[in-house]
């Protein structure tokens, strides 16, 4: 009897024990005791650019297959292209969930894109300390001079932030003059004349708040906030890598930085490391240009410099292709994105440096190469043509010679049919 209840008791002890094991992950991944869903909070404190935008559709994906009740995503940007920042008012849309753009925290702002992202939001929310506006759209590059165009892009973006704004119940009007007039507005300012709905000092007071808080809009409802976990979600480092990729100074230093490479391995062939290097940086500079907006005469530009300092190399015109060259890299890596935002531009410090630091010496590089390739070899049995040694053995007509430190077997190559005899101590060619 002792032995069967033994065993009936290590039975039910491991029964227990497997159940606890099957149970545990569903725990872990259920809200905590109180909870009645998850609020899923997305880091955005980064410019606007097509890192952030693969980012925040990634997040929001995430969210809707966890049956997140509400998104808030914590917002700080200084604005950045409208490419992306269209992709991401159309993922928020998109959502199944209510969406809250929150402005935090104290010290953020929301400018530019981020201007329009929060008045895209279901509930536009900013922290005490924060401020939102100065969004009007900046033309840079060859086109920025053009006057036409550059009210048809403020007009443009004038009536999507007064679209933004009206169909989210806001002051219109005031979203119109953040982009007209470059208006920017604290938060209590914006709370106060409609442009925001909620101001809070942090996120559990965001939702205390929101709790009963009327959404207008295409998304309207009654938001029920109370007792909602915040699971927070910054930005991975994936993402973070492919946001320094996407920066204009990055990718254009990067492709540089390939060109250079692969011009080096091509006059110099056999070092690998300059090729290896200039690939990778290629490949990675070209990733990054290719989530950009490139511009033809960039491109060209680009070409056409790296093909002058190797004319001059060739052609030695006393470095005034080479001159021309490191002012086409300069102009290049001016014009080679149209990004039409302050907030991701390239540097003209940075690529004026860049330019004569990298041309300069590339152009040096190629031209010692194509130096030393046309000098004598130094190597092999090349290097013995034209030197000058002494016989040691009589050349009738095969004998020996000393010549370059060494005895060689020589054979005599008589002028005009001449078979004379080479004697000891004779000097030959």
């Amino acid at each position: 009897m002792r032995r069967r209840r033994l065993r009936i008791w290590i039975w039910s002890v491991l029964a227990l024990a497997g159940a606890a094991v099957a149970v545990a992950p569903a725990l872990a991944q259920a809200p905590a005791s109180g909870s009645t869903g998850v609020a899923y909070s997305i880091q955005l404190q980064a410019t606007i650019d097509p890192a952030t935008e693969k980012w925040m559709g990634s997040a929001l994906d995430d969210a809707a297959n966890q049956d997140a009740k509400l998104v808030i995503i914590r917002l700080d940007t200084p604005g950045g292209l409208s490419d992306s920042m269209r992709s991401i008012i159309q993922d928020m849309a998109a959502a199944p969930m209510p969406v809250v753009v929150y402005v935090s925290p104290n010290g953020a702002r929301a400018a530019s894109a981020g201007a329009y992202i929060t008045e895209a939001a279901d509930v536009a929310a900013m922290a005490p300390e924060t401020n939102i506006g100065s969004a009007t759209p900046i033309a840079i590059g060859p086109t920025g001079g053009s006057e036409d165009l550059s009210r048809k892009i403020k007009n443009d973006a004038a009536a999507s932030m007064r679209a933004l704004a009206a169909a989210h119940g806001r002051n219109a009007r005031l979203a119109q003059l953040l982009v007209t007039q470059a208006k920017n507005l604290t938060a209590p300012e914006a709370k106060r004349d409609g442009l925001i709905d909620v101001i809070a000092p942090s996120q559990e007071s965001l939702l205390k708040k929101l709790d009963g808080f009327h959404v207008q809009g295409p998304n309207k409802q009654v938001l029920h906030t109370a007792g909602l976990e915040i699971e927070n979600h910054d930005l991975p480092l994936t993402y973070q890598l492919l946001e320094i990729l996407v920066n204009p100074n990055i990718a254009y230093l990067l492709i540089l930085l390939g060109l250079i490479g692969l011009g080096i391995e091509v006059f110099s062939p056999g070092l690998i490391a300059p090729g290896t290097l200039g690939v990778i940086s290629l490949l990675l500079g070209l990733y990054g240009s290719a989530q950009l907006p490139v511009t033809l005469v960039g491109v060209l530009l680009l070409v056409f410099g790296v093909a002058m300092i190797i004319a001059e190399a060739h052609l030695a015109t006393y470095g005034i292709l080479g001159a021309s060259g490191v002012v086409a890299l300069i102009a290049s890596g001016l014009l080679l994105y149209d990004t039409n935002n302050s907030a991701v531009e390239v540097s003209p410090v940075v690529i004026v440096f860049v330019g004569l630091l990298l041309g300069g010496p590339l152009a040096f590089a190629t031209e010692r190469a194509v130096r030393a390739r046309r000098q004598p070899k130094r190597t092999g049995w090349e290097e013995m043509i034209g030197a000058v040694g002494e016989v040691r053995e009589p050349l009738d007509p095969v004998g020996q010679i000393f010549v370059e430190g060494a005895l060689w077997r020589a054979q005599l190559r008589p002028a005009n049919g001449d078979r004379r005899r080479l004697e000891r101590g004779s000097r030959v060619r």
